[in-house]
């Protein structure tokens, strides 16, 4: 809550994306001064009054893709192998993607945007293979 009250605008916007913050404060944020920091507000999806963007997936036997920040994003399913995303140059596993999202080298979008496209990348994906 105290990061939603940071005089810098990317701090407010990176608590703005947050799953994690609390409500009545993503409906403060959504009233900020900052563009960046009402958009994060508006695409978190705790914050009251969220309605999803029409997200378009590419579907295929063997992958769902979403459009990314810059790439498209890819989790592909094939037998006897555990699901893997690849994205641009990236091919690995959730946990590597997420350390990836994280990045002190990868830090031009909000990591908060990276991680709402990669759970709805698994939600697509889910519903379509069931794993």
């Amino acid at each position: 809550v105290k990061l939603s009250e940071d005089s810098d605008c990317d701090v407010r916007s990176s608590a703005a994306g947050n799953p994690n913050t609390p409500a009545d404060t993503l409906v403060k944020l959504s009233e900020d001064s900052h563009w960046a920091v009402r958009s994060s507000a508006a695409g978190n999806p705790n914050t009251p009054g969220y309605a999803s963007s029409n997200e378009e997936f590419i579907i295929t036997e063997t992958y769902v893709a979403i459009k990314g920040t810059n790439h498209l994003w890819y989790k592909h399913n094939y037998p006897n192998v555990a699901p893997f995303y690849t994205c641009g140059c990236f091919c690995g596993s959730r946990e590597k993607l997420i350390s990836r999202i994280y990045s002190i080298d990868n830090l031009s979008a909000d990591p908060a945007v990276r991680m709402r496209i990669l759970d709805a990348l698994d939600r697509k994906f889910k519903e379509v293979f069931g794993r």
